[in-house]
């Protein structure tokens, strides 16, 4: 079976998964032959994996699924940040929204990944700087 337009990356995965999902599958261009190969006890006649579990094997990375949790949190707190800063061009700050930018700041977290990592911290600190003019200690 081909599937066409996939990403690079959605490809790679797919590829990647497919040992996993499938043992003894190779790609194609690798020198062992496409068969499947038996578990002990198990039947011979095992249905090959369907794209759909490929594909949802390939999107259930853990990594891939913290960072895509800490990219929310991140836009979290940069909304967060927007609304305070219409509030304050306004007028006062509502409590509501000094507490929603307290709890993102207290449930901060630092990802793995450098480059998230860095744009978090740069929230953060604005987070801290907005707190530190209003004198809210967080």
């Amino acid at each position: 079976m081909r599937i066409d337009n996939l990403t690079p990356l959605m490809a790679r995965s797919l590829l990647a998964a497919l040992p996993k999902a499938a043992p003894g599958f190779s790609v194609a261009g690798e020198e062992t032959a496409a068969r499947p190969v038996p578990a002990q006890g198990a039947a011979t006649n095992q249905p090959a994996p369907s794209v759909a579990m490929l594909v949802t094997l390939a999107a259930a990375d853990p990594a891939i699924e913290r960072r895509r949790k800490q990219a929310i949190d991140a836009e979290r707190g940069v909304d967060a940040l927007d609304k305070l800063h219409k509030e304050l061009a306004t007028g006062t700050p509502s409590v509501e929204r000094l507490r929603e930018i307290v709890e993102w700041s207290e449930n901060f977290e630092t990802s793995d990944d450098p480059v998230l990592a860095g744009i978090l911290s740069d929230i953060e600190l604005r987070v801290r700087v907005e707190l530190a003019k209003i004198d809210v200690r967080a």
